[in-house]
């Protein structure tokens, strides 16, 4: 009887990866935008304007609630600026809110574009994390060679020059690895923080007891500034950093994550609320408030470390709103108009019997 009257709207996702999909036209066009949406929308275009202050975030809801299917939208928009791929979202944004239509509008017209950079949350290092990020990245732009030398690539060329020039030490450093060579320094290539602190160690035992410290005062957040300050010259704004899934990072290494890391999230926050011009933003996407995440075992130093990262984010909620649900469900479920007209009609009491039930038990 409804097989073809009533249909899931063709397109809807509900499935959203923000790094595989960034690129998929079709899951950024079947974005259902909502007033929160639109509310987010704002906040994160307006963030892009030279006076911009406000570009640390966490955006904050539960399971199912849409927030990896937003990012995406917004990556897009600030990076492929594909006007036909918003032609939904840029007339409930009209219809809400002529003045940002206008903004979002001239930025589409513009030649403003920001480099997304999706950070996973499957490491239990964030500088492994952050640089492996942004190593992918500017590959997947064919920029690579923007990427700044690292302490780990000084590690590699080490190992390479051993081999080369001095291969009774290169000898005595495969004998204490316990490894193949070429798998610790492809680890080391993934940024992988316990294989440099291990090419660390070995390092005095093999030079006389020298220390290996090829950039004193290393600083992740530091080598994102020099990235931005070089993609400047590749017609780009700035950079924005997603990180997807931070609540699984939080939930599997709250516990063990090092000062140092907690440090860095701090420093990134307020690196990006002060870049200017040489913009850098950063988003934390996560299923709760990252209070919420901290165990009472923990440390007061790691305590007071994660509050202050707290603080020093911009909380975005999406809560629970079930007349925005229904705006969604109402874009997505279709019905043929005469059927349906049809229908209602002959079953007209059925209706009225219904929501008399509602208003009875307090449901309406």
């Amino acid at each position: 009887m409804f097989k073809n009257k009533i249909w899931v709207e063709k397109g809807f996702q509900t499935s959203i990866n923000i790094a595989y999909d960034l690129h998929n036209k079709e899951k950024v066009k079947s974005f259902i935008p909502t007033i929160s949406s639109v509310d987010i929308v704002e906040d994160v275009l307006l963030s892009t304007s030279v006076a911009g202050v406000s570009r640390a975030r966490i955006l904050i809801g539960a399971y199912g609630k849409g927030k990896s299917h937003i990012v995406l939208m917004l990556m897009s928009l600030l990076f492929k600026k594909d006007m036909a791929l918003f032609d939904v979202l840029l007339k409930k944004i009209k219809d809400r809110n002529p003045k940002l239509y206008d903004f979002v509008v001239d930025y589409l017209k513009s030649s403003k574009k920001l480099l997304p950079i999706i950070v996973s949350g499957s490491s239990a290092s964030l500088t492994q994390s952050f640089l492996s990020a942004l190593q992918k990245s500017l590959n997947s732009e064919n920029l690579t060679d923007l990427m700044p030398e690292t302490n780990f690539k000084a590690a590699i060329n080490t190992i390479e020059l051993w081999k080369k020039d001095y291969p009774h030490t290169y000898d005595r450093f495969v004998e204490k690895l316990n490894m193949p060579v070429e798998e610790f320094i492809m680890t080391l290539r993934e940024f992988d923080v316990s294989a440099y602190e291990k090419f660390d160690k070995l390092y005095p035992t093999l030079t006389s007891g020298s220390t290996f410290n090829p950039f004193l005062g290393f600083d992740v957040v530091e080598l994102y500034e020099k990235v931005v300050d070089k993609i400047k010259t590749k017609g780009y704004n700035g950079v924005y950093i997603i990180y997807d899934e931070f609540s699984k990072y939080l939930e599997a290494s709250i516990a063990n994550t090092t000062i140092s890391d907690i440090k860095l999230l701090q420093d990134f926050a307020e690196k990006c609320d002060r870049s200017g011009d040489k913009q850098m933003h950063l988003m934390l996407i996560s299923h709760k408030d990252i209070a919420n995440y901290i165990d009472k075992n923990l440390p007061k130093e790691k305590v007071d470390g994660w509050r202050g990262v707290s603080g020093r984010f911009k909380h975005i909620n999406l809560h629970n709103n079930f007349s925005q649900m229904y705006e969604i469900i109402s874009a997505v479920i279709k019905k043929d108009n005469d059927f349906w007209g049809k229908f209602r009609d002959g079953n007209i009491n059925r209706f009225n019997d219904l929501i008399e039930r509602f208003k009875d038990n307090d449901i309406l």
